[in-house]
């Protein structure tokens, strides 16, 4: 009779443990997803802020501004600011020397480069680590210019197109 109420709690406490791991495992999934999509919120941000700095640029001061510069440069000098985890301008990168949730100019590329932080929730088309890169092109209009994001892979989280 003892060993059956012994066996008994031990297969409650078994429940309990699974029961635990498994809500452990969600919640852990959840919060995965959603610093994920803080980090794809963040870094579209940035952009449409370097975006208005890069256009106010080409439209207030049009000779300092041409295609290929720097969008991370123009952001500083128009605002004062610099993308969070900006490391500066580098000659020939290993993207995989650059933490994640970083930006850094490819200066051979001419290419602002922002390596993703998230790897599980964004899939690249890029070889190495996963990362976006953006141009300074000229508009349609080709009298002002804009940041370009080229198309390297997606974010498995937010707002689904």
């Amino acid at each position: 009779m003892h060993r059956r109420r012994w066996l008994l709690r031990l297969l409650e406490w078994g429940v309990l443990v699974c029961v635990i791991a498994l809500l452990a495992g969600m919640f852990l999934n959840r919060m995965g997803r959603a610093q994920a999509e803080i980090e794809r919120r963040n870094f579209l941000s940035t952009v449409r802020a370097m975006r208005a700095a890069v256009l106010l640029q080409s439209v207030v001061r049009p000779k300092d501004a041409a295609p290929g510069g720097n969008p991370a440069a123009v952001y500083r000098e128009q605002f004062g600011l610099l993308p969070t985890g900006y490391v500066g301008q580098l000659d020939r990168p290993d993207p995989a020397s650059v933490t994640g949730g970083g930006w850094y100019f490819d200066t051979g590329k001419r290419q602002l480069v922002y390596r993703v932080r998230c790897e599980r929730y964004f899939r690249s088309s890029l070889k190495g680590p996963p990362r976006m890169r953006l141009e300074m092109v000229a508009k349609e209009d080709f009298h002002h210019l804009t940041v370009k994001m080229l198309n390297d892979g997606k974010w498995l989280v937010g707002e689904k197109k």
